[in-house]
């Protein structure tokens, strides 16, 4: 895919984009057919570099150039062939593309960061994140598994649009672990829509932070300190009436009480206690320009002990929820093979896993499943990210599943 800059000037709000947008990276912003909804999202288009693919958008730039040279053919000042719009044209005449499910998962998250920055008062910012939070949830339950590998690697590969990475994989691991604890419905919405905006309040400070070396001064951490009191008030200034959500997001960084039983308390606490857990085990699998990522496995082990570091209610539905080894993480077999976990297994301790790199330490030509069951398959230990330098076929590893 060779990538061209593309200007924001010809993007129309409500009008469907013929192609897809990108970052500098490559990595999608919105895809051909998507709408641009509001005056915000093309304000954030426009003040950043916009790319797109020159074979898909080659049609488009043709009729574009047409239009500018009959422009000229009519003696149009510069300004007036500049400012030429095939707006008339700007659809996509070809049957839309079917997203991957990387390609899937990465434009709700682009989408999320766009929400994050538009939460305000008279904004429409409400009905669209309830649009996203439906569209991950049919995504999460057809394919729990490959939901769960996307989120993990990526959090601990990449920093870029940490914030909404980081509020999706949260969301991901509520959704599966809510139910093991019988919660009913209307908690688990209040529990998925915290996990999306318990961090509004410092959503661009969080990006910052996760990709400079900047030290945390005395003022940036007094703005972490008090992030769940502003999230709250900006979620209410935005007319957020649901008192769950508001209540768990103001709590999701209150450890207090966190010996207590969980079913004796209020709701609010119950859903913050979940939340608050399941947000630090997100965040020390995170990398970070000033860290390196714990290891999933090592991190899950932690997050299933409670305050007394045996597992607690919590814990044991996390075990279920994510594994003792969960998708996305790397793992080493007994047979000296080095293999990504590309699902849960029967239990906890079984995942499923696709070997990568061979006893003898060369890359495999094709990645082969294991199952761990197996005496010579066996998970041997876990294996740091950063020590595994191959980058998995992440499509041909999902699709055999």
């Amino acid at each position: 895919m060779k990538l061209i800059p593309f200007s924001a000037q010809y993007i129309r709000r409500d009008k469907p984009l013929p192609f897809g947008l990108r970052d500098a990276a490559g990595r999608l912003l919105l895809a051909s057919g998507e709408r641009v909804q509001t005056d915000q999202q093309l304000y954030l288009l426009s003040a950043q570099s916009v790319f797109v693919d020159e074979s898909e958008s080659a049609d488009w730039q043709r009729r574009l150039q047409a239009a500018m040279d009959e422009k000229i053919r009519q003696g149009a000042t510069l300004s007036q062939v500049v400012a030429v719009n095939i707006e008339g044209e700007f659809k996509d005449t070809r049957p839309a593309r079917v997203l991957t499910l990387p390609e899937q998962w990465e434009e709700l998250t682009g989408q999320l960061d766009v929400i994050l920055r538009d939460v305000r008062p008279e904004g429409d910012w409400q009905p669209r994140l309830a649009s996203l939070l439906e569209r991950a949830r049919a995504l999460l339950q057809r394919r729990p598994d490959a939901a769960l590998y996307l989120g993990v690697y990526e959090a601990t590969h990449s920093s870029e649009k940490y914030s909404s990475h980081h509020a999706m994989l949260v969301m991901q691991i509520c959704e599966l672990t809510a139910p093991l604890l019988g919660w009913p419905k209307d908690w688990v919405d209040a529990l998925s829509l915290s996990a999306l905006t318990m961090n509004v309040g410092m959503h661009r400070l969080q990006d910052q932070l996760a990709l400079s070396m900047m030290p945390l001064t005395p003022a940036i951490k007094a703005e972490i300190d008090k992030h769940p009191e502003v999230s709250v008030a900006m979620l209410r200034d935005g007319g957020v009436g649901n008192a769950l959500w508001l209540e768990t997001v103001r709590l999701h960084h209150d450890g207090s009480g966190a010996d207590l039983p969980l079913a004796g308390l209020p709701p609010p606490r119950q859903l913050a206690r979940l939340l608050r857990r399941v947000d630090i085990f997100t965040a020390t699998i995170s990398r970070r320009a000033t860290r390196k990522p714990m290891s999933p496995v090592q991190a899950a082990r932690e997050a299933c002990l409670g305050a007394s570091g045996a597992p607690d209610e919590i814990g044991s539905a996390l075990l279920k929820a994510v594994g003792l080894y969960p998708p996305g993480s790397f793992v080493e077999l007994a047979s000296g093979e080095i293999a990504i976990v590309v699902a849960r297994g029967r239990r906890a301790n079984l995942p499923v896993v696709a070997s990568l790199i061979g006893s003898s330490g060369n890359v495999m030509l094709e990645p082969a499943l294991r199952d761990t069951i197996e005496r010579r398959h066996a998970v041997k230990a876990a294996v740091a990210c950063g020590s595994v330098k191959v980058r998995p076929p992440h499509d041909r590893l999902l699709a055999m599943r």
